[in-house]
């Protein structure tokens, strides 16, 4: 299937999320990555959403992209998470930082052969300060990758893998197919919550990769980035969309069990024969509701300043880029710690208007709290608070970086 742009695309997307919210509570109770769902997502045509047009894709924005990873993560939040990694690795890390040559290989096999990408970066016992325990060894004609790694979020879904390591000191990035020889992808990822992403154990014995598909250098020397560089802002964005969207799906799925499941109670004083009648419970939906709606207002406007700065960077003095990056990147900051608040207390009080048999394991209304309690872990929220004050009062821009 073909888009003539991206709002045809984010039709589709939101088709198939629907679709997808149906087997969202089978996927999770039995702890399943959601193969078939991954292939339906595949064939649809939409693995060129995010890649930009001049290599032949729809070139969405970061807002695009960003309604796009709600929109699925309303269905089920693990395929919005999956999303948007390929849409980071694809429209981000490599048009960013990747090679033309590069670049151009990764797009066309992209868009040609409907390959998926994942990512096998996060280590469990890694010192962060000294880099990765993975390492990039040069051979001849390419490297050869070994190590593994803990957090690997798309790899089940994966047709391409970027995996991140260490090479003469500095972080690089390969690209290297799933198929690779050496190259083992373990089944075993085991949360509370997010069950469906793959995200479970990478493992690369002397897994080799050409010259042409490796980044040799993702930072520079100090392991500083550009004051261009918005791929921080955009990742977490992508997350606070994810939050947002998981919100959407347990409010949604609240109003319909309320419709049709709770029963009303005959408070003293109050008549009523329905539980949509319930005065407790109008109030409780409409407070939701509207938090909910404020937060995801506070999303889509911080997804349109980093799309202010991508439009200019290119043009943009060094003062005028750091300003803009410094804007988008606070107000993404405030947008993920307003969507953590409220996505938590929706998918969490959804159960006060729902009623206590809401609470029952065949229910599953719990599995929105534990896919948002889940990827809200992933970085410190206090990390975005400080960043928010240091940015206010002491006119500190927060420092670019490849995720935060």
């Amino acid at each position: 299937m073909s888009f003539a742009d991206t709002h045809g695309a984010l039709v589709q997307i939101e088709r198939l999320s629907d679709e997808f919210a149906k087997t969202y509570p089978e996927r999770d109770r039995d702890n399943q990555y959601p193969a078939e769902e991954m292939r339906q997502l595949k064939a649809s045509g939409l693995l060129g959403f995010s890649i930009p047009k001049n290599y032949g894709g729809l070139g969405a924005s970061c807002a695009d992209i960003t309604q796009a990873i709600a929109l699925l993560a309303q269905g089920n939040p693990a395929i919005g998470q999956m999303f948007l990694v390929h849409c980071l690795l694809g429209a981000s890390f490599l048009d960013e930082l990747a090679p033309e040559a590069l670049k151009r290989t990764v797009y066309d096999d992209i868009l040609t052969n409907q390959r998926f990408l994942g990512n096998a970066a996060s280590e469990k016992s890694n010192d962060p300060k000294k880099g990765y325990d993975l390492t990039f060894s040069p051979v001849d004609g390419g490297v050869q990758i070994s190590g593994r790694k803990f957090f690997s979020t798309g790899s089940l879904a994966a047709d391409l893998v970027a995996v991140i390591g260490m090479m003469d000191g500095s972080m690089a990035l390969a690209i290297v197919p799933r198929d690779a020889p050496g190259l083992q992808i373990l089944d075993d990822w085991d949360a509370m919550g997010q069950r469906g992403t793959g995200s479970g154990t990478t493992v690369f014995d002397k897994v080799f990769a050409p010259g042409a598909m490796v980044i040799p250098s993702l930072v520079g020397p100090d392991r500083q980035m550009a004051q261009t560089n918005l791929l921080g802002p955009i990742t977490q964005i992508g997350f606070t969309a994810i939050f947002i969207g998981a919100a959407k799906g347990a409010l949604r799925e609240a109003v319909a069990y309320v419709r049709t499941t709770t029963r009303a109670y005959p408070w003293p004083g109050l008549n009523f024969e329905r539980a949509v009648e319930d005065p407790y419970i109008l109030a409780q939906i409409g407070e939701l509701s509207s938090h909910l709606a404020a937060a995801e207002a506070l999303t889509h406007e911080a997804a349109r300043k980093v799309d202010a700065a991508l439009a200019v960077r290119a043009t943009a003095s060094a003062e005028e880029m750091a300003r803009l990056r410094a804007e988008a990147s606070v107000a993404v900051s405030q947008a993920k710690i307003v969507a953590t608040h409220t996505g938590l207390r929706v998918c969490q009080d959804v159960f006060a208007a729902c009623g206590a048999r809401a609470a029952l394991r065949e229910q599953n209304l719990d599995r929105f709290w534990r896919d948002v309690r889940t990827l809200t872990l992933h970085d410190p929220l206090s990390f975005r608070t400080r960043s928010v004050g240091e940015y206010l009062l002491q006119d500190k821009a927060p420092t670019p970086a490849l995720r935060y």
